[in-house]
């Protein structure tokens, strides 16, 4: 099983929000693939609430609309279990605020990366540790920091065993 924690800039690719689209054709093809090959795609809450966010600042208000009901669908499909991905990462722990409070003051002065995600990271690792038989799992994303987020846990598990 492979596995892909979808980041915002996928999302906002996909739907082609004005001015963070650039690679919008080559995340299609490649959403396309993930979902032909049956691949486990993972929409973090934290990547919902910040693709709202970025919607919510397109300056012009007819594309903003237009992009709002667009999003409405896409958040209607994934509550009803009718998207190609699941919904994961809404149970914030005790632990897990105070681990993202830890790290946060590095993570925002050193590579400028916010709560957001750091909570994708901690949710990767958490889903890594708790789902059995995971072959490749991934952050899929633009942005450079998120996307070396990438193993093959099939020969990992193997050697621990």
């Amino acid at each position: 099983m492979n596995v892909r924690f979808m980041d915002t800039s996928i999302v906002l690719n996909l739907l082609e929000i004005p001015g963070k689209c650039q690679d919008a054709e080559k995340i299609k093809l490649e959403f396309k693939e993930a979902v032909d090959t049956r691949e486990v795609l993972i929409l973090p809450m934290a990547t919902i609430i910040e693709s709202g966010n970025h919607i919510a600042h397109i300056a012009d208000g007819t594309v903003r609309r237009e992009k709002a009901i667009r999003f409405q669908e896409f958040l209607r499909k994934t509550a009803n279990q009718e998207a190609p991905w699941i919904l994961y990462g809404l149970e914030l722990t005790k632990n897990d605020l105070l681990k993202l409070a830890e790290e946060f003051p590095e993570s925002a002065l050193k590579m400028q990366m916010g709560i957001g995600d750091l909570s994708i990271i901690q949710f990767y690792d958490k889903y890594k540790r708790d789902v059995p038989a995971i072959g490749r799992i991934m952050i899929w994303s633009t942005d450079r920091h998120l996307a070396g987020y990438s193993e093959n846990l099939t020969t990992k598990r193997r050697r621990n065993r």
